[in-house]
């Protein structure tokens, strides 16, 4: 259940109950954190967990059902199916990764978590027998609500020797994913009312912990050296935030990173205007040219709230992730950490420290950016070959997403049914902005189609991209149009 705790509710809202349930539920399926073929929680289920009438959710799964979200299946359930399911005719790739690809999507560059086929799966299994050999029943039982201590050694170890940055152990907070950083810091921070920055584009669960407070959110521009800074500057002297939500390395959705010209301003803004900062670090260890350096670096002041997520390259299901907290505000945090859910597990702690210091965790990191390294290579290859000389194309030093611009007024969503009929799946731009406006960009992703299908998926998607160019009366066109999606 703790994909859906991204999705808040907000019952003072004009905006009905049902209708916000399934943005929730159609971001977490475009998104792919919920997968094509996945059944959804039981009507009751849900009912309870949004406290709200049972009919709430019916007519949610209604309009899933209605827009090509979901199917329903006569005494089984209601499943994920994604926009523009296409005929059971096409034929499956053999390196099939996922079951989005068993429905007909041959070409999965929707996903926004790595392939299960690159966990470290053998490691693991050693690794948690170790743990239970040595810590027997200890190992389940609850945990400091701070975090395993053994575990935040470790991590001040890694970010010493990786980072070259010192972060004392009473400043770590472990965490059950960076999900829960990002919420821990707006309820502990955050009245109703209050204004909250975040870039744009950005990560829509960000926002949907915001709306959870009631924040006023304000969407600022992204630049490809990072965030527009005449934009940010604009907006502080009018209604300067309380919190500035950020992802300065190879941000999702668009792979840029901040400059450290940029990361330096940033600073010094948050000390003049007296805000904080959010970083969401979730892969920057997956670098391919120069290693990044973290906003955290330049932070002197303790402005910088750091989030680091071990889930997004590790093993997602055990949830974990860190918050270094500026030592003032620590105690804050850590009601805020009891009150949500006592401790992060155990167990999963347990398992990532030994990671750590059996240096398992640089050994993967080290597997992986060969991998997506390869990946990288072939996608640009790719985008040199069959991408229409009107689209722009960014590519960033690591991570596997890649943020495209379609020529002007041509919308991502329309590209989304286009590609959909090939057996190719992206993210429209959409999902990334507060109000899910018409957007010329989308986001394609490497994380889980096998290296080998990447070209074949890329001369396909781009095949859709000239067929929209060559065929504008067909498509919805212009700032007044709003596609449907």
């Amino acid at each position: 259940m703790e994909k859906f705790e991204s999705i808040h509710l907000d019952k003072n809202s004009t905006e009905p109950l049902y209708i916000q349930i399934y943005k929730g539920f159609s971001n977490l399926i475009l998104s792919g954190q919920i997968k094509y073929g996945e059944k959804l929680p039981p009507i009751r289920l849900m009912a309870s967990f949004f406290d709200v009438n049972t009919v709430t959710i019916v007519n949610a799964y209604k309009k899933l059902q209605s827009d090509g979200f979901a199917k329903s299946k006569v005494g089984s359930g209601t499943y994920a199916c994604f926009l523009g399911d296409i005929s059971s005719k096409s034929k499956p790739s053999d390196k099939l990764v996922n079951t989005t690809k068993d429905k007909g999507i041959r070409f999965d560059f929707s996903a926004g978590s790595i392939s299960p086929d690159y966990f470290p799966v053998k490691e693991f299994k050693e690794i948690i027998n170790e743990v239970l050999d040595r810590d027997g029943g200890y190992a389940l039982e609850y945990q400091e609500s701070s975090g395993y201590q053994p575990l935040k050694e470790s991590i001040g170890h890694f970010m010493s020797v990786q980072h070259d940055i010192d972060v004392p152990l009473d400043e770590i907070q472990i965490i059950s994913g960076a999900q829960q950083g990002i919420d821990l810091i707006a309820k502990a921070f955050l009245n109703s009312g209050d204004t909250v920055y975040v870039e744009a584009p950005t990560y829509p669960g960000a926002i949907n912990a915001f709306k959870s407070r009631n924040a006023s959110i304000v969407e600022i521009n992204m630049e490809k050296d990072g965030v527009d800074l005449e934009d940010l500057k604009r907006n502080i002297k009018n209604n300067p935030p309380v919190l500035f939500y950020t992802m300065p390395i190879f941000q999702n959705p668009t792979g840029y990173s901040y400059s450290t010209e940029k990361k330096k301003e940033l600073i010094a803004l948050s000390c003049k205007y007296n805000f904080y900062i959010i970083e969401d670090d979730h892969i920057s260890d997956l670098y391919y040219t120069e290693k990044p350096s973290l906003l955290k670096a330049f932070d002197n002041s303790e402005k910088v709230f750091y989030i680091k997520s071990f889930s997004k390259l590790f093993l997602p299901g055990l949830r974990i992730a860190f918050l270094a907290v500026p030592r003032r505000h620590f105690n804050k945090i850590a009601l805020a950490k009891y009150s949500s859910d006592i401790s992060t597990s155990g167990l999963s702690q347990r398992i990532l420290d030994l990671f750590l210091r059996k240096s398992l965790w640089s050994m993967h990191i080290n597997r992986l950016q060969r991998i997506f390294y390869e990946k990288w290579q072939k996608t640009l290859t790719a985008f040199d070959k069959y991408m229409p000389s009107d689209a722009k194309c960014f590519a960033p030093g690591g991570g596997h997403f890649f943020w495209i611009t379609l020529p002007q007024d041509l919308y991502s969503s329309t590209l989304y049914h286009e590609a959909i009929k090939k057996g190719v799946s992206i993210v429209p731009g959409d999902l990334f902005f507060i109000n899910q406006k018409p957007s010329e960009s989308f986001r394609l992703s490497t994380a889980q189609i096998p290296t080998s299908d990447i070209d074949s998926g890329v001369k396909l998607l781009c095949e859709s991209i000239q067929s929209l160019i060559d065929n504008t009366g067909g498509v919805f066109r212009g700032p007044g149009d709003k596609p449907l999606l």
